[in-house]
C-alpha cells in the first residue's frame, strides 16, 4: 500500500492515517461538547455529582437525597435494632427557579436514629457533630449560605448549588432495608414543598413559592437577613489587616425567660488563627508553647508569644469581674466586665448584651485583609441556665455603629456574621435544678425526683437509679439529703408505705425548688415558693418563673418578691428578688459543724390567685401546681405526681407522732 511521507521522515501507511485521524477528529467533537455543557456540575460546585433527570422540570428549588453505602459498626449484636451502621449519603439543593434563594435551610427527616457525625458544604441548626437527628435535622449553607440563579449566573452551577455529603451512624434497619428519611423539605418562609417522590435509595421534591404567603422580608439586603433567636451572636470585623484583624463579639438575650451565669463561649478556628490580644473578656489557658511549636511558631519568628493570649485550636473564652470594667488595658468597653452575667432582658435590658474585642492573627493563605473567616462551632454555657444549641456563623449585611468622633454619622463593620442560639429543654436526668410539691391538704411531701440533675458520680451499687422517690414529711426537705434517711424511713412506716432494700438514689441538684399550695377558698388560692440553693455559690439578681396553665391569668399578688406576668398569653409569672434580697446565698455549714448539717441558701414568698373569670379551676387535682418551672433560666425537673386529696381533708396526725418525728429530725441534725 503507497505511504505518506512526512517531514520527520516517517512514513505512515494510508489506514494508519486514516485512523489517526478520525481518532483527533472524534476527540475534537468530545472536547467541543464538553466546552459548551456549562450547566453539568463541576467538581467545585456539586461535587461532580450529577443531578437527577426530574430537575429538568422543576421551576422552583430542586433537593434531592441519595443513599450511599453503608457497613456494620462494632459493636455485633444479635439484636438487630441495636445494631449500629456507618453510613455515607448525599443530599443537592439546586436553585432551579428565577428568584435568589437567601439563607436556605433544608430539613432531611431521619428516622432510623440517625447520628451525624459530619457533612461537607452545610452545617447543622441543631447543634454541632456529632449530631442526634433522630427527629430529623436542618441543614443551611456553609460557607454558600444563598443559593443564586442560572439567569444571574450564566448557569454557573457552583452559585446555584451546593452538593452535600453526609457521614453519620444509624440504628436497627435490617440489611435487606435501604435506610431513607421520611421526607426532605425546604424550610424557608413562603415556600411550600409536596411529598418528596422516592425511587430506591434516592428522593427528590422541587419545592415552589407560595404566592398567597406574603413574607416579610424588611428591607433588602446583600446578605443573609439577620434572624431571631433566644440568643443572638454577632462577630464583626472592626479593623483588617494584611495578617491580623480586629473582631468585637457581642452576645444579645432576647429570650424573656433567657439567662446566663458566669458564661463560657467556645468555638473553633479552622484556619490556624490564634488570638493575639482581647479586650473585655479573657481565655481559661495562656500557654505561649501551643504557639510556638504550632505553624504559627514558624512563620511568625520575630513574635513574642509570651505576650500571646491563646494559639488554640479551640479556645475557652469568658467575661472578666466588674474590677476590671475601668482598665486601660483590657477594659474600657460596653458592656463587658460583668463576671459572665447576662440577665433577661424584661429584668434590666442594660444586662441583657455583653460585648468584647479581640486581635485574630492570620496565617498563609490568607494573608491579604479581604481573607476573612469566622471561627466555627459555637457553644456557650453557664453555671446554671437554659441549655443553648447555635447554629453555624452566617453572614450578614454589615452591623452599623454611632460614629466615634460623636457626629450624627454611622460608621460600619468590614464584615459581619450572625449565630443564632436557641434553647433546648434539657434531656432527662440533664438539667440541673428539681422542684418538690405539697399542699395543705396532703401530709407528705413528694420531692425531687431521683436523679433528676444525673447520677454520673453516683455509686449506683448503694442506690437504686430507676426507684421513685421516697415520700417526706415537709420539714424533711431543708435537710441535706444524706441526712434524710431516718426521716424517710419513719415517715414510711408511718404512713404504711413498702421500704425498699435499696433507697432511690439522690436527685443531685445544685438548686431545689418547693412549691407548696398553701390555701384553698371560694375565690381564690393560694401558694407559697421556696427557693434551695444547694450550692456553694451565691446567684445574684436570681428568678424564678413559673407557668401555671388555666390557674396563670388568675395571679394576683406576691408579697416578699417582684412578680412579672410575661407576655404575650400572661400564663407565666416571673418572680425576682426585692432590692436587697436579690442574692441568694449558697449553702453554709450549720452553727456547730461537728454536728450540724450544712444549710442550704434559702428565699420564700406567699402567692395569691383568684379563681375570677376562671371556669372549671381545680387545685387539689393539679391546677394548683406549675406545668413548668424555670430558675435563671433553667428549666427545673418536676415531679411524676403531685400531692392528691384523699377524702376531702388533710389527714390527722397525733401530738405522740408529731413528738417522735420531731425528735427524729433533731437526731438527724445532731448525728449529721
Amino acid at each position: 500500500m503507497k505511504a505518506v511521507e512526512i517531514k520527520t521522515g516517517m512514513k505512515i501507511p494510508w489506514d494508519a492515517r486514516y485512523s489517526l485521524s478520525l481518532l483527533i477528529l472524534l476527540s475534537s467533537i468530545i472536547f467541543l461538547c464538553n466546552g459548551q455543557d456549562y450547566g453539568t456540575p463541576s467538581e467545585d460546585g456539586a461535587g461532580g455529582v450529577e443531578p437527577p433527570p426530574e430537575m429538568a422540570h422543576c421551576n422552583g428549588i430542586f433537593m434531592s437525597y441519595s443513599f450511599g453505602s453503608r457497613e456494620r459498626e462494632y459493636p455485633h449484636v444479635k439484636n438487630v435494632t441495636a445494631q449500629s451502621w456507618a453510613f455515607k449519603a448525599s443530599a443537592m439543593i439546586v436553585n432551579a427557579g428565577k428568584e435568589e434563594l437567601k439563607g436556605w435551610q433544608m430539613f432531611i427527616g431521619f428516622r432510623h436514629k440517625e447520628l451525624i457525625v459530619s457533612a461537607t458544604g452545610a452545617a447543622p441548626m441543631d447543634g454541632d457533630y456529632p449530631l442526634d437527628a433522630s427527629n430529623g435535622t436542618t441543614f443551611v449553607g456553609s460557607p454558600n449560605t444563598d443559593l443564586k440563579t442560572s439567569i444571574e449566573t450564566a448557569g454557573d452551577f457552583t452559585q446555584i448549588s451546593t452538593n452535600i455529603e453526609i457521614t453519620g451512624t444509624f440504628f436497627g434497619v435490617e440489611k435487606s432495608v435501604t435506610p431513607m428519611p421520611r421526607t426532605i423539605k425546604l424550610t424557608n418562609d413562603g415556600w411550600e414543598c409536596p411529598a418528596a417522590v422516592r425511587k430506591g435509595g434516592n428522593m427528590h421534591v422541587c419545592c415552589k413559592r407560595n404566592p398567597k404567603i406574603k413574607v416579610q422580608t424588611g428591607p433588602k439586603t446583600k446578605f443573609a437577613p439577620r434572624r431571631y433567636g433566644d440568643l443572638n451572636m454577632v462577630y464583626d470585623v472592626l479593623q483588617a489587616f494584611d495578617s491580623n484583624y480586629l473582631a468585637q463579639v457581642t452576645i444579645d438575650n432576647d429570650n424573656p425567660l433567657g439567662r446566663l451565669d458566669r458564661w463560657n463561649l467556645t468555638w473553633e478556628w479552622t484556619r490556624g488563627e490564634f488570638i493575639n490580644t482581647m479586650r473585655g473578656a479573657y481565655t481559661y489557658k495562656r500557654d505561649p508553647s501551643e504557639c510556638i511549636y504550632s505553624k504559627a511558631g514558624r512563620y511568625y519568628k520575630d513574635l513574642d508569644f509570651s505576650q500571646v493570649m491563646n494559639c488554640q485550636k479551640k479556645p475557652a473564652i469568658s467575661d472578666l469581674p466588674p474590677e476590671r470594667k475601668d482598665d486601660n488595658v483590657t477594659g474600657k468597653l460596653p458592656f463587658c466586665c460583668k463576671n459572665g452575667t447576662l440577665l433577661s432582658p424584661i429584668m434590666d435590658p442594660s444586662k441583657a448584651r455583653s460585648m468584647f474585642q479581640l486581635q485574630v492573627f492570620k496565617l498563609p493563605p490568607d494573608l491579604n485583609r479581604t481573607a476573612l473567616y469566622p471561627p466555627q462551632n459555637w457553644k456557650i454555657d453557664g453555671v446554671l441556665n437554659p441549655q443553648y444549641k447555635c447554629g453555624p456563623p452566617v453572614r450578614v449585611d454589615p452591623t452599623p455603629f454611632p460614629d466615634s468622633s460623636g457626629l450624627p454619622a454611622v460608621t460600619y463593620a468590614i464584615a459581619s456574621w450572625q449565630v443564632v442560639c436557641n434553647i433546648t429543654k434539657p434531656k432527662a436526668q440533664a438539667t440541673r435544678c428539681c422542684v418538690s410539691f405539697s399542699a395543705f391538704y396532703n401530709n407528705s411531701a413528694v420531692p425531687c425526683n431521683t436523679c433528676a440533675c444525673g447520677c454520673n458520680n453516683i455509686d449506683t451499687d448503694t442506690c437504686n437509679a430507676d426507684r421513685n422517690p421516697l415520700l417526706l414529711p415537709p420539714n424533711a426537705l431543708l435537710v441535706p439529703f444524706d441526712n434524710r434517711t431516718l426521716v424517710a424511713k419513719a415517715w414510711a412506716k408511718h404512713n404504711h408505705m413498702p421500704i425498699p432494700k435499696k433507697l432511690p438514689c439522690p436527685d443531685n441538684c445544685g438548686v431545689s425548688i418547693n412549691w407548696h399550695v398553701n390555701t384553698d377558698y371560694r375565690n381564690g388560692w393560694t401558694a407559697r415558693l421556696t427557693v434551695f440553693n444547694w450550692r456553694e455559690f451565691a446567684f445574684e439578681d436570681w428568678f424564678v418563673a413559673v407557668e401555671m396553665g388555666k390557674a396563670g391569668p388568675g395571679f394576683e399578688n406576691v408579697y416578699s418578691f417582684n412578680g412579672t406576668r410575661v407576655p404575650p398569653n400572661n400564663r407565666t409569672v416571673m418572680f425576682q428578688g426585692l432590692p436587697g434580697l436579690n442574692y441568694l446565698v449558697g449553702q453554709v455549714n450549720g452553727t456547730n459543724p461537728l454536728r450540724d448539717p450544712p444549710v442550704p441558701g434559702k428565699q420564700q414568698s406567699v402567692i395569691s390567685f383568684t379563681k375570677k373569670n376562671i371556669n372549671g379551676l381545680n387545685i387539689p387535682e393539679g391546677d394548683g401546681f406549675p406545668t413548668k418551672l424555670f430558675f435563671n433560666g433553667e428549666e427545673c425537673a418536676l415531679p411524676k405526681h403531685f400531692p392528691k386529696k384523699s377524702s376531702g381533708h388533710r389527714h390527722g396526725i397525733s401530738v405522740l407522732m408529731s413528738i417522735v418525728f420531731a425528735a427524729v429530725a433533731a437526731f438527724v441534725l445532731m448525728m449529721g
